[in-house]
């Protein structure tokens, strides 16, 4: 069953930030192993107050997704993105099969 990294932040540091973004994306295997669905740094708020930059990424499973998220290649990049950003949250949610 399909599975979505929802990550949702405001950049405070675009330098670190783009430092993250460079070593992410082979991290995850975006493109390989899933998909960038979104990246949209203006998104609109329709409830609560999250931040303006939104990624949406697709896997083939939770399992998968947990498996990438975890590795010691993004783990070895993720503080750069967590040290870029402020109010950041991440859920990983259960696609519907289709």
């Amino acid at each position: 069953m399909p599975a979505y990294l929802v990550v949702n932040y405001t950049v405070e540091n675009p330098e670190l930030y783009g430092e993250y973004a460079a070593g992410a994306g082979p991290a995850m295997k975006i493109g390989q192993e899933c998909q960038l669905l979104a990246l949209d740094p203006k998104s609109d708020t329709l409830e609560g107050t999250p931040g303006p930059q939104t990624v949406i990424l697709k896997f083939e499973s939770k399992e998968k997704a947990k498996e990438l998220y975890e590795s010691g290649e993004y783990q070895a990049v993720i503080g750069k993105r967590l040290e870029a950003t402020s109010g950041h949250f991440a859920v990983l949610v259960e696609g519907i099969p289709g």
